[in-house]
Formats: structure tokens, C-alpha cells, sequence
């Protein structure tokens, strides 16, 4: 187990930057499947109704599916950029407020209480 405050936040941030790129991936997807379902029936707009009634709860199902993964990317995103102000450097830490204070050691504990 690594306890070393730098290599916590580093892992984090590589976690972080994997989870974006997946759920970028994801919802360019949905987003691409959606606009060709679009066209297809845009010149069929009876079949349209029909299908778009009949999968009704299974749609709304998908659309909060959907608002949840675009919510858990913009929460990622803001972690990110926390996590990017928050990267200690090897003898200095830089705040959120962008003060450079000199750090010997900054334990995992005093992150915990800056979050809490």
C-alpha cells in the first residue's frame, strides 16, 4: 500500500482521466445512435410515433440512464480539475486559492481534514 500523499493523487488522477475518456466514448456513441435514429425516421414520422409510444418506458429508462452518465462525466471532470489544483509538487503544495506554501511532509490525514 502506498501511502505517499503525490503517488495517491496521481493514481486517482490517471483513474479519473480513464473513467473521462470512457464516458466520452460512451456518449459520443449514444449521441451518434440517437441523431442516425433521427434521420431514419425522419421521413417516416407515422412509424415514428408508433415506435417512439410503444418503447416509451423503455425510452425514458435509456434517457435517465443517459442523463446519469452525462452528470457522472461533468462530476469527473470537476474531480479532475480539483484533483490537478490539488498535485503536490516534491517540497511545495499549491492551494486552491493558488498560494505556494512549503510543505517537508503532508500527510494523507491532512488532506482528509482539508476535505472534510
Amino acid at each position: 500500500m502506498r501511502n505517499n500523499l503525490n503517488e495517491i493523487i496521481k493514481e486517482r488522477l490517471e483513474n479519473r482521466c480513464l473513467w473521462r475518456s470512457y464516458l466520452a466514448w460512451l456518449l459520443t456513441h449514444k449521441d451518434l445512435s440517437n441523431l442516425a435514429k433521427k434521420e431514419f425516421y425522419k421521413d417516416k414520422p407515422l412509424l415514428g410515433l408508433i415506435i417512439k409510444l410503444y418503447f416509451l418506458p423503455y425510452n425514458l429508462l435509456k434517457y435517465f440512464i443517459y442523463v446519469s452518465e452525462r452528470h457522472r462525466l461533468d462530476m469527473i471532470n470537476k474531480e479532475i480539475e480539483i484533483l490537478k489544483e490539488f498535485q503536490v509538487d516534491k517540497n511545495e503544495i499549491k492551494l486552491i486559492n493558488g498560494e505556494k506554501k512549503w510543505v517537508k511532509k503532508l500527510s494523507v490525514q491532512d488532506v482528509k481534514m482539508y476535505f472534510l
